[in-house]
């Protein structure tokens, strides 16, 4: 965590250092962005804008928390600043490719169980499917989730309970 500190603060004065960030977190962000936005142009041009205000922020980095949650809370923003313009749906297809890497010879059945579960992510309260994203798709632990959420770290763990509850209970009646 403090290497990657450091690596922020060398990106504020040496851009080419800011690549190495790149690198490290681009998949994570463009994951969690495509399940929010479910567009794989828009989750692109999101992570862009991610790492660009990431890039600008820079020299302000306090460093008081893990890079990454950094960067999620960024993109995080910029999902939601693209969302306030347009209603858009969650194009299942495309999240599966990048949320099922296990390759097997079942894979099409999982995918088929993984677009019931992105669906019915749509219908949970929207803070526990946000909690369930930053969990699953972004890659976060409770204590980097609750202060992009604003919550405590308890409370982000019964968010996520009682998202992955409500899922399985919704997959239940389905049955």
């Amino acid at each position: 965590m403090a290497s990657d500190a450091a690596l922020v603060h060398e990106a504020a004065s040496d851009p080419t250092r800011f690549a190495a960030l790149y690198r490290l977190y681009v998949d994570d962000l463009y994951r969690y962005l495509l399940s929010r936005c479910g567009d794989h142009m828009d989750a692109e041009d999101l992570v862009a804008e991610t790492f660009l205000a990431a890039f600008r922020a820079a020299r302000a980095y306090r460093g008081t928390g893990p890079v990454k949650a950094w960067l999620v809370g960024i993109a995080r923003r910029k999902a939601a600043d693209a969302r306030r313009g347009k209603r858009v749906q969650l194009d299942l297809d495309a999240a599966v490719d990048l949320a099922d890497p296990i390759r097997t010879d079942d894979l099409a059945l999982q995918r088929v169980e993984l677009a019931r579960v992105l669906a019915m992510t749509d219908r949970l309260a929207p803070d526990r499917a946000e909690a369930l994203r930053l969990r699953f798709f972004a890659g976060l632990d409770s204590a980097e989730i609750a202060p992009i959420m604003g919550r405590s770290e308890a409370a982000v763990k019964m968010l996520v309970h009682r998202a992955l509850t409500d899922l399985r209970e919704q997959l239940e009646a389905t049955k």
